[in-house]
């Protein structure tokens, strides 16, 4: 038996449950190995084991069948294996639903490649195979019990078994054998799972994924979505990719894997398009009375507690309307012996009508006869709403549950999400390299008088185009062309005689290259790019660079450094490439002859060489990378290889393409060239430096990064003065509330650059308190008490009180009729109790001698929660609680 979510009993029942996981938290920095090296000692970090951990087979145990609960968000830190618990999850279901698997094209192989390590031996590569001819009808029903597809038997004539006692001889085999091997274990895939790239969806091929004669394509089903943010920002700009994210959430019996380390990137909102899709749509029926001469709710609800399926049972006494909703399908209430519920029972032979109306069909005439003053309206009086768990729509979302940049009514927040997340941090913190310095990451440059000038003159035409816009942004905007050509000139500013006509608005995606002013900056290095230059045009890479130099290191021992830039144009990576060329760095050149590659010979010796993650080939940018890194794949050219005299590739640029999807090794240094309006966006670069072992061939003192994000800002002359073209005009319209420099709020003349960093800090600030409240609603945060610890801001895991019976709603179906944080907790009643520390066979409980109810000493002893385990029954004797009370 299991309780609902959407009942108060529900935490300390899913707590009971796993309590037999909690021995195994522990935090790794109280062990007696917690000055180990443990990335010398694993080495990559690859894990021959299929065994789950323990917060794995919470997942998987808490997605069965056999449970009510629908979806399940694995907000999982780094390390944590979030890809081998949604396949257990999948595997523990293959026999009974299809499995859909949702992913960005570029992450599809990597999946696969995860279940060939963590999924049924069946996919992996490493065993003793033998192939096997199709010779009659016994080899052909053996091949389709392994899931080998008929058709991948009509092609080859023969599959592929294996002896699990021999060792492994794949390696070994003729290259012809191991690729028929491939292709087996991907038709074994293909049969037993679909996979939908989400990011790859057009109008060319929508079609074929999302048929249009299958609206319930995805019911009876297992979904699993990788990096679900992706999807849902899909969801919320309504682009023609929402289509499949509506399907999943109208799917009835379905079971939803949502996997994110990030669940919200960047408007806030987006958790409750996420949180919705995991619960699907509330359905609830209001039927209103036709006539009603006798209303007693009191035994009305006594006649739909008879009916098996009933969920919540609400009434408008006034209209004489009741309100309905139902258990999943295949879930039965459960009572106990004084009538009250207390949990759902899973039976594969209960049905239920789909359409809710004529579920009510059932009973009605029942009903009627029943209460005789009473009688129900026909169908088409009865309205069926499909209610949100959240508000999705951006300022009702902002209205109930933000207020400035904290978090309102967070108990009805946490109350409504109850049930719907898995937190777990991720792998242990002595596998990722330290964080030096993060107090001073934020780097501000004053303007030069030179670029003084040149912002106010692209600034003032700004302001000219956004008065024909009807509204100023708020947080539900993208500002990919907000501001931008003074955004641009935060980074460099080009000289009067080299500039071109001021586009129109364009934005980060479309900024032109200007190759022709670049080129000129160029061909003058001392006038544009050298230090005297720069500390007139572009005040903040001067400062950039300064600092580069200063951390390069020593020629064949030289630091790694990663910069960014959103920009790929001219004031961007464009020009920092040309001031590297022009102050002691060299581009790093390969060649390629006769399809042989090899390190350029214009290579100089010891001069510091920078790649560029953008333009040219993929095969080449990948070989930089390796380069960098100096780790390379079996497939790296041996021939490339040889050539490498020393390492000189030691700084790496890039863009948006390097922010999402490359590893970079042993960097020491990062360098973020600019703010950016989404603070996930800056996560995500700083994570392309701190990996898993990422500097394990690094000592262990010089395992850290330090990161430096640079803002050009006023001067405190530049702020107050009243010389330059427009800038009484231009101060008066750019004044803005600064917040994130902390209590001192005060309205503040900005440049682009500090209002996209002010724009990004508030964003943050809800985001990260967004956050705070999923950890502390999930299903395990009891469970992973000890073990998150130490994070900050402290999780305090969600509680109810323990008069809490099976009966006692949570929240209401409608978040419009739900109790507010003030109501609810004024409606909370204290109650004092006696308790007492006790044992029975060897273990530690608590008591209340009054009740003779017994609790979990541990939860009690740290947080002083109460958790109902057992009743003591006698002297010594406790009867346990398996899940329900």
């Amino acid at each position: 038996m299991f309780v609902l979510p959407n009942r108060k009993a529900f935490s300390d029942s899913i707590t009971r449950i796993f309590l037999k996981y909690r021995k195994t938290d522990v935090d790794p920095l109280d062990t007696a190995d917690s000055e180990e090296d443990l990335c010398r000692k694993q080495g990559d970090l690859s894990k021959n084991t299929k065994e789950l951990f323990s917060y794995q087979k919470i997942v998987r145990e808490y997605l069965l069948m056999e449970t009510p609960y629908r979806g399940l968000l694995l907000y999982h830190g780094l390390g944590s294996g979030k890809t081998c618990s949604s396949i257990a999850v999948a595997e523990s279901l293959l026999s009974t639903k299809k499995i859909y698997i949702l992913l960005p094209a570029s992450l599809s192989d990597n999946y696969k490649g995860e279940i060939r390590k963590c999924g049924d031996p069946i996919y992996a590569f490493e065993q003793y195979w033998e192939p096997k001819s199709i010779k009659n009808e016994e080899d052909t029903v053996q091949a389709k019990s392994m899931g080998i597809s008929q058709k991948f038997l009509d092609t080859n004539g023969r599959f592929f078994v294996t002896s699990p006692d021999r060792q492994p001889n794949f390696r070994t085999l003729s290259l012809d054998i191991q690729k028929g091997i491939r292709g087996q274990i991907d038709d074994i895939l293909d049969q037993r799972f679909t996979f939908i790239n989400y990011n790859g969806i057009s109008s060319s091929n929508i079609d074929s994924i999302l048929p249009p004669d299958n609206e319930h394509q995805f019911d009876d089903s297992v979904v699993i979505i990788d990096e679900a943010h992706n999807l849902i920002n899909y969801a919320i700009k309504e682009s023609l990719r929402s289509k499949i994210y509506q399907r999943i959430l109208k799917a009835r019996n379905c079971k939803v894997v949502a996997l994110s380390g990030t669940p919200v990137i960047n408007k806030p909102q987006e958790i409750a398009f996420l949180m919705n899709l995991l619960r699907g749509p509330i359905e609830r029926i209001s039927i209103p009375a036709k006539s009603a001469k006798q209303w007693d709710e009191s035994l009305m609800t006594g006649f739909f507690r008879a009916i098996k399926d009933v969920d919540t049972i609400e009434y408008n006494s006034i209209k004489r309307v009741i309100m309905l909703t139902r258990n999943p399908p295949y879930f039965e209430s459960q009572y106990n012996e004084k009538g009250e519920r207390i949990a759902v029972k899973y039976n594969k032979d209960f049905s239920q009508k789909a359409d809710i109306k004529e579920w009510v069909s059932e009973w009605k005439s029942k009903f009627e006869s029943t209460f005789a003053g009473v009688e129900l309206s026909d169908a088409d009086r009865m309205v069926v709403e499909e209610l949100e768990l959240l508000p999705t729509k951006f300022e009702d979302f902002m209205g109930l549950f933000v207020d400035g940049l904290s978090i309102k009514n967070s108990n009805l927040f946490m109350r409504r999400i109850q049930g719907l997340v898995s937190y777990f941090k991720g792998a242990d913190e002595r596998l990722l390299p330290k964080r030096l310095e993060e107090e001073s990451t934020l780097v501000k440059v004053p303007m030069s008088p030179e670029q003084f000038q040149r912002y106010l003159e692209t600034r003032w035409i700004e302001i000219q185009r956004e008065s024909r816009k009807s509204r100023s942004p708020n947080l539900n905007d993208d500002f990919g062309s907000f501001r931008m050509t003074s955004r641009l000139a935060c980074n460099y500013a080009i000289p009067p005689e080299l500039r071109t006509t001021v586009e129109e608005e364009t934005n980060e995606e479309t900024v032109i290259e200007k190759s022709e002013v670049l080129e000129r900056l160029k061909a003058d290095p001392e006038r544009y790019l050298s230090e005297d230059a720069l500390s007139k045009f572009a005040p903040k890479m001067l400062v950039l660079l300064k600092d580069l130099k200063e951390h390069i290191g020593e020629p064949s021992k030289f630091n790694n450094q990663f910069i960014y830039s959103q920009f790929r144009s001219l004031e961007g990576i464009g020009t920092l490439t040309a001031i590297l060329d022009a102050n002691g760095f060299q581009p790093y050149k390969l060649v390629k002859k006769a399809g042989v590659w090899s390190e350029s010979s214009e290579m100089k010796e010891g001069v510091p060489a920078y790649g560029v993650f953008l333009g040219g080939g993929e095969e080449e940018r990948e070989l930089h990378r390796q380069i960098f890194n100096q780790d390379y794949a079996d497939t790296f050219p041996q021939s490339l290889k040889d050539s490498i005299k020393e390492h000189r590739l030691c700084v790496f640029l890039g863009s948006r393409a390097a922010a999402e999807g490359i590893t970079l090794a042993d960097v020491r240094r990062v360098h973020i060239m600019e703010p950016y309006w989404n603070p996930a966006l800056i996560e995500q670069v700083i994570g392309r430096a701190i990996r898993i072992c990422s500097h394990r061939k690094l000592p262990l003192d010089q395992r850290d990064v330090t990161v430096k994000l640079y803002m050009t800002v006023f001067s405190p002359e530049q702020a107050v003065t009243s010389e330059g073209p427009n800038i009484v005009a231009i101060r008066r319209n750019d004044m803005t509330l600064k917040r994130y420099e902390g209590t001192d709020l005060r309205e503040t003349f900005m440049s682009s650059d500090e209002y996209l960093y002010e724009v990004a800090y508030e964003k943050g600030r809800i985001v990260k308190n967004i956050s705070l409240l999923l950890k502390q609603a999930a299903i395990d945060c009891e469970i992973h008490r000890k073990l998150h610890s130490r994070e900050k801001p402290v999780i305090q895991c969600m509680r109810f009180d323990t008069t809490a019976t099976g009966e006692d709603l949570a929240y209401k179906p409608g978040f419009k009729s739900d109790d507010l944080d003030t109501l609810y907790l004024r409606n909370i009643q204290r109650k004092t109790r006696r308790l007492q520390i006790v044992k029975a066979k060897g273990l530690v409980f608590v008591l209340d001698p009054d009740t003779n109810e017994v609790f979990d000493a541990p939860a009690f002893q740290d947080t002083k929660r109460l958790i109902r385990i057992g009743i003591r029954t006698a002297p010594g004797e406790i009867r346990f609680f398996t899940s329900v009370v």
